[in-house]
């Protein structure tokens, strides 16, 4: 893979801070929650500058961002007045998102003397209010689900929330862009050939805890929506379906080979999953993009037990075979320390790239 796509594979150190959710913390709407696995608001804007449609365009054929997360892709779109969709599989990550496109704040309701979240949240009524309960509770957390021990008083939290999502929304988005519940790999509720243009980052193949990271604000969120606030809840998981198109990534049977013989079963299975729900989403992505639209994904290699995974190179490998033509892998970034050797290619090290394919 290293060789075969070296040619297509530029390195563009002025993408570092664009695909990581660092910037997102100093801009308004964007700061509420920064996703830890999110991308940057300037990936957005220089997605919509390279890519240069007329707002009627854009509305005839929107741009998706099909693991929206808090919805970065949908707000910066709505900022530009660019029309967009964003689908996310966490339906209080969409709760959230979908808050960002109020007009206002009215005042909160009285909560003092309340110490713990469960008493506030019986006391607040307003999805904008329970927004900010979700994100004062992420907020005495680390951004890996864990408690903060030393974190401040819940009431203190609720307020520095409550203000900032105030100032925010003084200045609200001048469009309304469409957020939604919904599975990457089964974009059913979009029509083929309707999307514009894509840009988005699927979950890395990884050991994060994505579970863990999420139950801050899904456990406030269930407290109020416990059957899912009217739509199907789905979660994202290592494995899903059997893929209809069947494509094969020797890099990846090749990992997951290792990852067995060193007694890695969970791992080898975890690596085989992302390859099929994968060859599942770009199919999708494929199927509902327009013939001159643009697909971008961000995408991050692993060092899994020591085996390295090139999933960026995977993930091109899977695109052709879904029917994308891979025009560019702009690698921002290296992930990992210590580069391993691989020939006469020299030290290669995970990257974090982004990916750009057109249909074929």
């Amino acid at each position: 893979l290293e060789r075969r796509w070296r040619d297509r594979l530029a390195v563009e150190p002025r993408l570092a801070t664009l695909v990581t959710a660092e910037g997102a913390r100093r801009e308004a709407l964007h700061r509420w929650l920064p996703y830890k696995q999110g991308f940057s608001p300037g990936l957005v804007r220089l997605f919509l500058a390279e890519n240069p449609r007329t707002p009627k365009q854009w509305a005839s054929h929107p741009a998706l961002d099909p693991f929206t997360g808090t919805g970065t892709c949908a707000v910066e779109c709505a900022r530009h007045g660019v029309t967009a969709i964003g689908v996310e599989a966490i339906a209080a990550l969409v709760f959230i998102a979908k808050a960002k496109f109020e007009r206002e704040f009215p005042p909160l309701p009285r909560t003092s003397g309340a110490s713990m979240w469960q008493e506030v949240a019986a006391r607040v009524e307003l999805p904008i209010h329970r927004a900010a309960l979700m994100l004062a509770v992420c907020r005495r957390h680390t951004t890996g689900g864990r408690a903060n021990r030393g974190a401040r008083p819940l009431g203190v939290v609720l307020a520095e929330v409550a203000a900032m999502m105030r100032d925010d929304l003084g200045h609200p988005l001048p469009l309304v862009n469409r957020v939604e519940v919904g599975d990457a790999r089964r974009l059913t509720t979009i029509d083929n050939g309707a999307i514009g243009g894509i840009l988005t980052s699927p979950p890395y193949l990884s050991r994060h805890d994505y579970a863990q990271i999420a139950d801050p604000y899904e456990t406030v969120y269930r407290y109020w929506y416990a059957g899912g606030d009217g739509v199907q809840q789905i979660r994202a998981s290592p494995r899903g379906g059997k893929s209809e198109v069947s494509v094969r990534v020797d890099a990846s049977e090749e990992a997951s080979d290792w990852l067995v013989r060193i007694g890695q079963e969970k791992l080898a299975d975890m690596a085989r999953g992302y390859v099929e729900d994968m060859t599942q989403v770009l199919r999708e992505c494929h199927q509902v993009l327009s013939a001159s639209g643009v697909c971008c994904m961000v995408v991050g290699g692993a060092r899994i037990k020591d085996v390295y995974v090139p999933s960026d190179l995977m993930v091109a490998e899977l695109a052709e075979g879904c029917g994308f033509r891979v025009e560019a892998i702009r690698a921002a970034r290296d992930l990992v320390g210590s580069p391993r050797k691989f020939g006469r290619l020299g030290h290669v090290a995970p990257r974090e790239s982004l990916l750009v394919m057109h249909r074929g």
